[in-house]
């Protein structure tokens, strides 16, 4: 079952894969990591509900293919440490999954305490913001395959412990999205949290997007 629903939400995802600094020849620094993993399910809990995720290798070619700007971050925000337009960072996806490789200039205090931190081993992990810009559901919405996406920014990333703790759905989007998407959008909630939710919290849901 495809679905396009959620491809003007931004989600990010954080996974457990290191991040590693290495010094170069001419005193520069190095940031090598993954900011996805591709290929492995892991688990989701969000306003939807508990389900299974999957990021489909080959899902960065077009993002990476078109040349997207995207920045390296500290933890989704702030000023940029590298960025893809600046050729301060390059982005590849491999087996492993989407690889990050950025050179870091020391002479930023925010660049040189990100680094600091991650040379003690305080920082090791990254994340990705995205939309999904082509997916699959199962039939009963407790599988998610994400086939293509979107990349705003890669970000090393202080809590990863959730893969998926942060799933925003902006304002700008729901006033932007047709009605018959925001209808599916809220059939799917309630058949997603039927099971825990009473009718209240359902209106509640309702309200919340004007479709009360």
């Amino acid at each position: 079952m495809t679905s396009h629903l959620d491809r003007r939400a931004r989600f990010s995802r954080s996974f457990t894969v290191r991040a590693e600094l290495r010094a170069g020849d001419s005193g520069s620094t190095t940031l090598d990591g993954y900011a996805s993993v591709t290929g492995s399910p892991y688990s989701v809990r969000d306003w939807l509900g508990e389900y299974d995720e999957t990021i489909e290798r080959g899902a960065f070619a077009k993002t990476l293919r078109e040349k997207d700007d995207v920045r390296l971050l500290l933890n989704h925000d702030g000023l940029p440490l590298a960025r893809t337009s600046s050729g301060t960072m390059t982005l590849e996806e491999d087996d492993q999954g989407l690889r990050v490789v950025a050179e870091l200039d020391r002479r930023s205090s925010l660049v040189n305490d990100v680094a600091v931190a991650m040379e003690r081993g305080d920082l090791t992990e990254m994340s990705f913001a995205f939309s999904a810009t082509r997916q699959e559901w199962n039939e009963d919405y407790t599988e998610r395959f994400i086939r293509e996406v979107k990349l705003y920014d890669v970000s090393v990333v202080t809590y990863p412990a959730n893969p998926a703790t942060t799933v925003k759905l902006r304002a700008a989007d729901l006033e932007t999205m047709p009605d018959d998407e925001l209808r599916e959008l809220v059939a799917r909630a309630q058949r997603r949290l039927a099971p825990r939710l009473d009718a209240q919290a359902l209106a509640g849901l309702r309200a919340a997007i004007d479709l009360a």
